[in-house]
Parts: structure tokens; C-alpha cells; sequence
């Protein structure tokens, strides 16, 4: 069970430096790797990889196919300026291909959890040589796939998969106790 920090409760500036500590001592002197979308959760998340890791946390941006015109390179420089170096991904191929035939919206979801995670990530996992994953999992994220609701892309343990196992890295997650408000 995982114990929710409300907004009532957080305290932002204890919170981001115990994650900062936290992230430290589960990579130690090793190299973290996070995908940024540009999104709430992700950019936090990798601002809080960049303070504890620095250059030891390799930023990617996946390019799907299915964003809007430009917005790649345009969060990627967004971050370059604020000293995050990023890498933009060409996956648009491997994604398109994936979905092609697919109408379902589960299955969309899925396939492009599969393509994402085992093949355009962990690609990318290997090619660098990190062992952990910072990714942007919110308590909402796992409410609403264990219920049922809507299976979120980034929430593995919760539904019995093991990422080490299955994709050969570990996933951390520092904001998996905040709900949306709590990241803002």
C-alpha cells in the first residue's frame, strides 16, 4: 500500500530533498535514464534526476509519431536551456507499426506499452548502460489502473510485472505519492 502525501501535507522543499536523497542512494554511482514527454510528472521528474544525478542521468525524449508538430524538439530545448541535456528518439516507425489495424483503445494502450517499454526503451536502456529508470508515476496512475479504470502506460509492480525481469531495468519512482495537485 502505497501512503499518500496530500497537498495539505507536502512540504515541497523537504519533499524534493528527500527524493534527491533518495534517488542518490538507490543509483549510487550509476547511470539513471528517464523519458521526458514534456508533460507535468515527467519534467519533474527529470528536474529531480538532474539535481541528485547531474550528467549521470541520461534525459530522452521518444518520438511516437502521435504529437504535435514540433513539440520534440520544442520541449527538448526547453530543458537544454534549463541545463538538462536530452535526446530526441526517432521512433515514429516502430510506433505507427504497432498500432496499424489496432481500433481497440485498451489495445492501443498496450501496444503502445510493449513498443515503448521492450523495444524503443529498452533499446535505448541497453545502448546507455543504465541499470535504473526515473519515471514520473503519480498515485492516480495506479489508482486507475488497479481499479480498473483506464490501464496507465508507466505502472508495472502493481499489476505483478516485475521490470527488472521483464525489461532488465529498476524503476524509480519519486512522485508515486502525490496525486496530480501534489506535482504542480
Amino acid at each position: 500500500m502505497i501512503k499518500e502525501i496530500t497537498l495539505k501535507e507536502l512540504n515541497p522543499a523537504g519533499f524534493i530533498s528527500g527524493q534527491v536523497d533518495k534517488i542518490q542512494k538507490a543509483v549510487g554511482a550509476g547511470v539513471a535514464i528517464n523519458a521526458l514527454s514534456g508533460g507535468v510528472d515527467s519534467s519533474v521528474v527529470t528536474m529531480l534526476g538532474h539535481k541528485a544525478l547531474g550528467s549521470r542521468l541520461k534525459t530522452v525524449f521518444v518520438d511516437n509519431g502521435l504529437m504535435r508538430e514540433g513539440e520534440p524538439r520544442e520541449v527538448a530545448g526547453f530543458f537544454n536551456d534549463l541545463g538538462v541535456k536530452v535526446d530526441v528518439i526517432d521512433a515514429r516507425a516502430e510506433f505507427l507499426e504497432a498500432l496499424k489495424g489496432i481500433t481497440d483503445p485498451e489495445e492501443k494502450r498496450e501496444a503502445i506499452t510493449q513498443t515503448f517499454y521492450s523495444k524503443v526503451f529498452g533499446r535505448i536502456v541497453k545502448e546507455s548502460g543504465a541499470k535504473f529508470l526515473l519515471q514520473g508515476t503519480i498515485l492516480t496512475d495506479v489508482d486507475e489502473t488497479v481499479a480498473g479504470v483506464k490501464r496507465q502506460h508507466n505502472v508495472f509492480e502493481q499489476l505483478g510485472i516485475d521490470p527488472q525481469e521483464a525489461f532488465g531495468y529498476q524503476i524509480i519512482e519519486p512522485l508515486i505519492q502525490l496525486r496530480k495537485d501534489g506535482v504542480r
